[in-house]
């Protein structure tokens, strides 16, 4: 589990690096958009009080009833200058709203993709996980099983031998013997027990890989077609 909580912080890292270059990306596309729309602005207002300057020097040494058509020219220029600044500032907004829909796109699709592989890293990862787990091995209950037998038997053996009802040697003999051939039998018993049990853990396990394995395949394939 370690080696995935690894890999996620790992994927974690690539993605906050892609995402923090695309923020780059963005902010020198605004400025970039912004000091175009500012130069843009300069020049019109410049182009502006050069035709007011003219008009303004010409009234001042001619008068202004001797200037109206100049003013009317005047007024003309101006007003052609404000149509073709609004058309210019349309243009360049569209443009900017292209450039900028087109970048947004490009690093939602590059950050999707990024995510996907991710999802098929993790996919494959818990796969090899699935496939390295096993169901502990009875080892432990087998020994402590054994253990408790052999303290049974020997409490037995030692009641049997303390055991003043027995008459002779020969019947405490064949009393050990019957208590040896029934735990036996019974010894036996758990210890199949215990097998079957060990193998019912382990073909629930094998099903319940295989299921998991099945669902991460089809996510797998479900990521892929995207």
């Amino acid at each position: 589990m370690k080696t995935y909580l690894k890999l996620i912080k790992k994927q974690q890292k690539e993605l906050n690096s892609i995402k923090k270059k695309h923020a780059k990306d963005r902010t020198i596309m605004q400025k970039c958009h912004c000091t175009q729309v500012d130069k843009m602005i300069s020049q019109y207002d410049k182009e502006k009080l050069t035709q007011d300057k003219l008009l303004e020097k010409a009234i001042k040494k001619h008068g202004e009833n001797n200037c109206l058509e100049l003013k009317k020219e005047t007024e003309s220029k101006v007003e052609k200058l404000s149509t073709d600044h609004k058309a210019k500032v349309k243009d360049i907004t569209a443009q900017h709203t292209k450039e900028w829909s087109e970048m947004i796109n490009s690093h939602s699709s590059i950050e999707q993709d990024m995510k996907d592989i991710h999802v098929v890293q993790q996919c494959e990862h818990l796969k090899k996980l699935l496939n390295c787990f096993v169901v502990p091995s009875p080892l432990r209950q087998s020994k402590e099983m054994r253990a408790n037998q052999a303290k049974t038997s020997m409490e037995n053996s030692k009641a049997i031998s303390q055991d003043k009802t027995i008459k002779n040697k020969a019947e405490r003999e064949r009393r050990v013997r019957e208590l040896n051939s029934s735990n036996t039998k019974k010894f036996l018993e758990e210890r199949k027990r215990l097998a079957m049990k060990h193998q019912k853990e382990m073909e629930t396990q094998e099903k319940s890989q295989n299921e998991q394995l099945e669902k991460l395949d089809k996510f797998n394939e479900q990521v892929s077609n995207r």
